[in-house]
């Protein structure tokens, strides 16, 4: 896609239902820290990242804490999303939260019904299940080309190609 905010993007879907779909990009850093937009938590060194183009002034987060965080969504196995923000930074503040549990992202991206199911079908998006502990601990800068190549290994070679084409 070369829509700036999915061009070489990697989305982990979290919900996928007769309301619309609901991910994160996954794979693309905002270069700040959770601390630097809550600057009460000493213990706030997780990366922020672009988590879409939707409610790009909220706050969201994926996680593998279960149900230590009332209101969290379940997403699969042991992967949820959201819960009670206060519990969490509680948590975060005892030093009880590491960053291969927990990832934040700012805005989130969002499908209408049927939305996505038709740009899939109309070939815009590559799609392929994967753990989430695999997708959270390859670097974001590798994911984008590990994922593409995972998905069908003839892709390798748009792995090299610049972000704009016009350099190669």
């Amino acid at each position: 896609m070369q829509d700036g905010h999915f061009k070489r993007s990697v989305v982990y879907l979290c919900e996928y239902n007769s309301q619309g779909s609901l991910g994160f990009v996954i794979n693309k850093t905002q270069g700040l820290l959770l601390r630097d937009i809550f600057p009460h938590l000493k213990n706030g060194n997780f990366p922020l990242f672009e988590g879409g183009p939707v409610s790009p002034n909220q706050l969201f987060y994926t996680h593998t804490l279960g149900l230590k965080l009332k209101d969290s969504q379940h997403v699969i196995d042991d992967v949820y999303w959201g819960g009670n923000f206060f519990e969490l930074t509680e948590l975060i503040e005892k030093g009880e939260v590491s960053s291969n549990q927990i990832r934040f992202y700012i805005g989130y991206s969002g499908w209408d019904p049927e939305q996505l199911a038709d740009e899939v079908n109309r070939g815009m998006w590559f799609t392929k299940p994967a753990p989430y502990s695999r997708l959270v601990g390859i670097a974001p800068e590798e994911l984008w080309g590990e994922e593409l190549v995972r998905i069908k290994p003839g892709f390798k070679a748009f792995t090299d190609y610049a972000f704009d084409p016009s350099l190669n």
